[in-house]
C-alpha cells in the first residue's frame, strides 16, 4: 500500500511540472534592464543620436481623411557584452515642436535589452510627421542599437502595421 500511494504521488507530482512549465513560458517578460544612470564624467567612446519616424497618423484617400495609429519606439541593445546609456527619448511634432521628454537623466540599457516608448492611437499631438530623438552613449566599443518605430493601426474588418528604422543625424 505504501508503494502505491508513493506511486501515485510521484505521478502527481510529474504531471505536474509541465504545466508548471508551460505557463512560466507563457508569460510575458516585463523590461527590468532600465535603470537610472548617474552621468558623472564618463569616457564616452562612441554614440549616436537618432532620428526615428512615428506616423501616428496617416493619411487615407485625401489629406482630410486620416487614420491614427499606436506607434512604438523601440531601442534595441544589440551588444551580447555591454549595457548602453540612452541619454534622451524626445518626442516632436509634424512642425518641430518638442512634445515630451521621455526620460529625464540617463538610463542604462543592459545588454540584450529593450526599453520600448509607446504614442497610443489618441494621442494626436504628433500629427502627420510626428518624431523621435533618441541619443545614445557608451564608454566602450559596443554594436550600434537597433532603433526603430512600429506603427500598428485598423479600419473596419483590417489591420496593419509597417516598421521605420531610425536614422543616424550625429555621430559622438
Amino acid at each position: 500500500m505504501r508503494s502505491m500511494t508513493f506511486f501515485l504521488l510521484l505521478l502527481f507530482a510529474v504531471a505536474c511540472t509541465p504545466e508548471q512549465k508551460a505557463s512560466q513560458k507563457n508569460e510575458l517578460p516585463t523590461a527590468t534592464e532600465f535603470h537610472p544612470q548617474a552621468m558623472g564624467h564618463a569616457n564616452w567612446l562612441m554614440g549616436q543620436t537618432v532620428y526615428v519616424p512615428i506616423y501616428s497618423s496617416i493619411y487615407m484617400e485625401h489629406e482630410k481623411s486620416l487614420v491614427h495609429l499606436t506607434a512604438t519606439l523601440s531601442i534595441r541593445n544589440t551588444s551580447e557584452k555591454e549595457g548602453i546609456t540612452i541619454t534622451r527619448v524626445d518626442y516632436y511634432d509634424t512642425n518641430g515642436v518638442l512634445k515630451k521628454n521621455f526620460i529625464n537623466g540617463a538610463f542604462s540599457l543592459g545588454k540584450m535589452a529593450t526599453k520600448d516608448f509607446v504614442i497610443s492611437t489618441d494621442n494626436l499631438t504628433g500629427g502627420t510627421g510626428a518624431n523621435f530623438i533618441v541619443e545614445w552613449k557608451s564608454s566602450t566599443k559596443v554594436s550600434t542599437p537597433l532603433i526603430e518605430s512600429v506603427m500598428v493601426g485598423a479600419m473596419g474588418t483590417h489591420g496593419f502595421s509597417f516598421t521605420s528604422r531610425g536614422q543616424e543625424v550625429e555621430s559622438h
